[in-house]
């Protein structure tokens, strides 16, 4: 999606952002630190919330997008990784010239959502994970067959989610977490992967009963997305499963970046 000068100046509404002091306890707690650091995901995902100025409908996913990156303040409080990958910085001035932005579903209300996984060959009943032999998969170096089943559609267990699941904000998350980075010390069992998944989805989204129904509703939204500042690709940065930007829209108004 190219946005040219002509649709910059395009008489519609614009957003504007103001970063907040939002404290992500959960994320920020001492266990989770310690597993994100086991995981080697500790320095590398970084959070920054902000609140926007305007009411959010699915169709501005884009325009939305492109106003977010090229603010100001978002550009002054934005982390992205140093030219060596071993810190985050702050990003600073630039000039977004395309966006892409993907609205990704966030419906999963219930952990039994991962139920299935318990499957033969894949993990047992205590929790353990099948063993396979090593393999590289898209760079990474497969030993069991929960990473089997998340990176290639050649596992036998693939088909245990599909296409739209496989897109869900709670499944990402717990497929973050196991890929972990480069030097991921990988857990044997599979309870820690899904109870860190679980306590950070509840910290990322927002939920609200319904007053006629009285069911619990998910009501944020997020958005995937790509920036780029000419030939660089800012946000995610690069095409790799473990390079992510999402927007996480908690409505009415408020948002954050992760």
């Amino acid at each position: 999606y190219y946005i040219t000068n002509n649709l910059r100046m395009a008489d519609r509404k614009t957003f504007k952002f103001e970063l907040t002091n939002k404290k992500y306890l959960t994320f920020n707690s001492k266990e989770v630190k310690t597993d994100l650091t086991r995981w080697d995901l500790g320095n590398r995902i970084s959070l920054t919330t902000f609140a926007y100025n305007d009411f959010f409908k699915d169709y501005e996913a884009k325009e939305f997008t492109y106003d977010f990156f090229n603010d100001a303040t978002v550009q002054h409080n934005l982390q992205v990784f140093s030219s060596n990958r071993q810190e985050l910085v702050t990003w600073g001035n630039h000039e977004i010239k395309e966006v892409q932005a993907e609205i990704i579903p966030c419906s999963i209300t219930s952990m039994d959502f991962f139920d299935r996984l318990v499957t033969p060959g894949l993990v047992r009943e205590g929790g353990a994970i099948h063993k396979c032999l090593d393999e590289d998969i898209d760079g990474f170096l497969v030993s069991d067959e929960i990473h089997r089943m998340l990176l290639t559609e050649e596992s036998d267990h693939w088909e245990l989610y599909n296409e739209d699941e496989r897109q869900e904000l709670l499944f990402l998350l717990f497929k973050h977490l196991v890929l972990g980075g480069p030097v991921n010390q990988y857990d044997d069992k599979i309870d820690r992967y899904l109870e860190v998944a679980k306590a950070l989805y509840k910290e990322f989204i927002t939920v609200q009963k319904d007053s006629e129904t009285k069911q619990i509703g998910l009501i944020s939204k997020v958005i995937k997305v790509s920036a780029w500042d000419g030939d660089i690709c800012w946000f995610p940065g690069d095409d790799h499963h473990q390079t992510f930007c999402y927007l996480i829209l908690n409505l009415p108004i408020g948002s954050f970046c992760f």
